[in-house]
């Protein structure tokens, strides 16, 4: 019986280093890469949250004129009209009074700064923060004044280096405080200031403000109708802050 002889072959694998050195080539490059993403996201990032913020603050800007603005026209109508808010009794009925004059007209509501009635100038100021959807606006910060004038003269105004228009009376003088009567002119001011995220906000219109603050400044110059019996209420107490 022949012997079969049996031999075993062995093959030799040569491992070369070309697998390792794509993985450290590969590594390098990733970390090239996060390292070019960081500086640019340092670049970019900068401008991008000014810009952001500088969206939200316009946002918030436009918001608050949009909102006085609302006010300012509600204030405008009531206040041409002469008219004072009412009071109103128990049973929820509007009041009347007779005045000096023997004339019925409508009671106004209490002051709170002098006198037995609010005036004309104190329910404008409540008329216009009714109408306003802020909150705990300040009512000092509602100017309302008043110029006399003749039939089809226009009112008498300056401009400031804002371009905010000041009334002013006929002979270039300062205007009254309060609305004034029938047939006069009336200025109803709001100002009030937002405080914003960046500072950039206060360089615009020409405003050059402290620290991150904007002033919201908003203004109507109006005629009071030719009535008489409304614009017979007082027109400002002496104790009214200004």
């Amino acid at each position: 019986m022949d012997r079969v002889k049996r031999t075993n072959t062995v093959v030799t694998t040569v491992f070369t280093t070309e697998k390792c050195l794509n993985t450290l080539l590969f590594s390098r490059q990733k970390s090239r890469v996060g390292g070019q993403t960081t500086v640019e996201f340092a670049l970019i990032c900068l401008p991008f949250f000014i810009i952001l913020f500088a969206i939200i603050d316009f946002s918030e800007i436009f918001f608050y004129e949009n909102s006085l603005q609302n006010a300012l026209r509600e204030a405008c109508r009531f206040a041409t009209a002469g008219r004072i808010i009412q009071l109103s009794n128990a049973a929820g009925q509007p009041v009347f009074e007779t005045n000096s004059d023997g004339l019925v007209v409508p009671k106004a509501i209490p002051s709170n700064y002098g006198g037995t009635e609010a005036s004309r100038n104190e329910c404008i100021r409540y008329w216009f923060l009714s109408n306003c959807i802020l909150q705990n606006f300040p009512i000092t910060n509602i100017f309302i004044t008043s110029a006399s004038t003749l039939p089809g003269v226009p009112p008498v105004t300056t401009t400031n280096s804002l371009g905010y228009l000041t009334l002013l009376s006929s002979d270039g003088s300062p205007a009254a405080v309060g609305p004034g009567g029938a047939s006069d002119y009336l200025q109803i001011t709001a100002t009030y200031t937002v405080n914003t995220i960046t500072p950039l906000m206060g360089y615009m219109n020409g405003y050059s403000g402290v620290g991150n603050s904007f002033p919201v400044h908003v203004s109507a110059i109006v005629k009071n109708e030719p009535a008489i019996l409304n614009f017979e209420k007082t027109n400002i107490y002496a104790g009214e802050p200004w």
